[in-house]
């Protein structure tokens, strides 16, 4: 078996497990399973990027009215298990509730990209409380241009 065979192997199993943890995490504070909210896991833990209600809508095929999706992507971003932001289009979308990061936004072809910070950011912060005698509760910090296809396409 090749190495990015492995490697693809050990994600997908990775994947399973996430999920199987997140459900049985569920399980156990009294929530069912439902087929939306499981089709919506393994579409956010396999994507790893963000994305609105429509995309989810639209990759999953699920016969379910609109409502029925907010209302899953509600109750995933109460349980901690997604988290929810909006960008300067106002879109909302949501993602995997990972480690701390921004994101790079292209403002011609809409593509977000996850990003992340080294720690200089929470000195930063740490200096920002100090000056102005404030008490950081989080940030939110995206940076915008042009995607690399969408350079390509300028020239």
């Amino acid at each position: 078996m090749s190495v990015d065979k492995c490697n693809y192997v050990a994600l997908i199993y990775m994947n399973m497990e996430k999920k199987k943890e997140i459900l049985d995490n569920l399980k156990q504070q009294g929530f069912r399973f439902t087929l939306i909210r499981g089709a919506i896991l393994d579409l956010m833990i396999k994507t790893s990027k963000p994305l609105s209600c429509q995309e989810i809508q639209k990759h999953l095929k699920l016969k379910a009215n609109k409502t029925t999706f907010y209302r899953e992507l509600e109750f995933l971003r109460d349980k901690k298990i997604i988290e929810e932001f909006k960008l300067d289009d106002g879109v909302r979308r949501y993602e995997i509730l990972s480690k701390h990061h921004h994101h790079a936004v292209c403002i011609k072809c809409r593509k977000v990209k996850c990003v992340e910070l080294d720690k200089d950011i929470k000195s930063q912060e740490l200096e920002i409380e100090k000056n102005n005698k404030f008490k950081i509760i989080s940030h939110s910090l995206e940076f915008y241009g042009l995607c690399q296809k969408c350079q390509a396409a300028k020239r």
